[in-house]
């Protein structure tokens, strides 16, 4: 009688990084022979990849496992990645946790969790290739061959920052900015690419690309020389700091820059951290800029091209923020030409400076001001969507899912907009040209063209 596989589960919280670092757990543990199976069933093995960025977050981590011991008593529950890194000893007396891993660990899962250690010796005994020594190896663990049902994949190119904004525990959980080598970051692409129509680059600091390598090397560059890959078909970057988009950037995402400098694979999106528009909030945030710095450039971007989609991260309920300091905020937003927002409530994390601040916002306060942010990148994605009604746009066409429309599908554009259209499964996975026709509260519709 055949002997079942073993069978393992991974949920995945907060940023891309993590999706990306999922993917490699998920192949590792596959070709090593485990079943990968939805978190809400019954597995052998329980990974949490891990977010700290909040107390909610956190709590959410501490529930999943939870949940996944209840699911299979006797199945190994992981905690991994971000609230591991920071947080090992608090989570080390969970009885339902039976390993915490931080982030320099969580590659090596094969290797310390029990029951893979004893599969790939099993494996090896009898000559059979294990998931260590199959898969090929990148600076920043095992190499990733694809992106189970996504049509776009991510590549880390960098990890770690080395600011210091008072509210964040991230520079605990994942260290020093640190750069992957172009040679890995050119083999990781051309592998995605091959079955991906759109690569995104990602990091926590991803605007420091290269600064650390010992040979000359930018973001801008990295773009450039991604764009020349013939395997690539699209580029999309993911958040940079306000102060790390230079020129060349700002070009390479314009129609004209993109014209002249062939790199017309980059796409026309910019996802650039406010936090506050307020000059006082930031400075007790120990951000790097100031207002009008950020306005000047979001203005100097939508100037270059008009068609590009920037979305910003803001912050809501900093320490001592005043309804006249919340007020300076909405009112810069609400004067830039940024097509939507990332809104924040402020959660007080132990260990920053920002948690011994006086004069901490009550919870109602923080909602409302979120809920008057949110509000305002409502509108501002309605009018950018409307902008683009008559215009014909670049769109990866996505796996249909329950809010797709019967008889319709739903891609993404270079600059950012989710669009609907007559279409059938044919076209997941494909670069198509769509019309657009309409944008309603239902969403941003078109056709095919051609």
């Amino acid at each position: 009688m055949t002997t079942p596989s073993p069978r393992a589960a991974i949920t995945t919280l907060g940023c891309k990084l993590n999706q990306y670092e999922s993917e490699q757990i998920r192949e590792q543990l596959a070709r090593l022979g485990y079943d990968i199976v939805a978190f809400g069933d019954v597995a052998d093995v329980y990974v949490v990849n891990s977010c700290t960025v909040t107390g909610r977050t956190d709590r959410d981590c501490r529930r999943l496992a939870r949940k996944a011991k209840r699911q299979n008593p006797a199945a190994t529950v992981v905690m991994a990645g971000c609230y591991a890194e920071v947080s090992r000893e608090e989570l080390r007396e969970i009885p339902e946790i039976d390993l915490v891993l931080g982030n320099e660990d969580k590659v090596r899962l094969l290797e310390l969790l029990p029951q893979a250690a004893a599969l790939a010796a099993a494996l090896q005994a009898v000559g059979l290739p294990t998931a260590a020594c199959d898969l090929p190896r990148y600076s920043a663990g095992a190499m990733v061959t694809e992106f189970a049902r996504h049509t776009r994949a991510f590549v880390k190119v960098q990890e770690g920052c080395d600011a210091a904004c008072t509210y964040c525990v991230i520079p605990k959980a994942r260290g020093a900015s640190r750069s992957v080598p172009l040679a890995d970051v050119l083999e990781q692409c051309r592998r995605l690419a091959a079955g991906h129509p759109e690569v995104v680059l990602i990091g926590t600091h991803l605007g420091r690309y290269g600064q650390d390598l010992p040979e000359a090397r930018d973001l801008a560059g990295l773009c450039r020389r991604l764009c020349a890959e013939p395997s690539v078909r699209r580029l999309r970057l993911s958040s940079i700091e306000p102060r790390e988009i230079t020129p060349e950037l700002i070009a390479l995402t314009s129609a004209g820059g993109r014209a002249l400098s062939g790199a017309g694979k980059l796409c026309r999106h910019l996802h650039i951290p406010l936090q506050s528009g307020c000059d006082t909030v930031l400075r007790r945030m120990s951000r790097p800029y100031g207002t009008g710095f950020y306005a000047d450039l979001i203005r100097a971007i939508h100037a270059a091209e008009s068609g590009i989609c920037i979305g910003a991260d803001v912050m809501v309920g900093f320490p001592g923020e005043s309804e006249d300091e919340f007020e300076q905020t909405r009112a810069l937003i609400a004067g830039l030409p940024l097509a939507y927002l990332h809104v924040f409530t402020y959660s007080r994390r132990p260990g920053t400076p920002a948690a011994e601040m006086p004069d901490q916002v009550d919870y109602e306060t923080k909602i409302a001001r979120n809920h008057i942010l949110r509000d305002l990148s409502q509108a501002k994605r309605a009018a950018f969507a409307k902008e683009h009604v008559g215009r014909e746009l670049e769109v990866v066409v996505e796996t249909r899912n329950a809010a797709t429309p019967a008889g319709h599908m739903t891609g993404v554009s270079d600059n950012y907009l989710q669009v609907q259209f007559p279409g059938d499964e044919n076209l997941v996975g494909e670069l198509v040209t769509v019309a657009i026709t309409a944008s309603t509260e239902d969403g941003v519709w078109g056709a095919l063209t051609g």
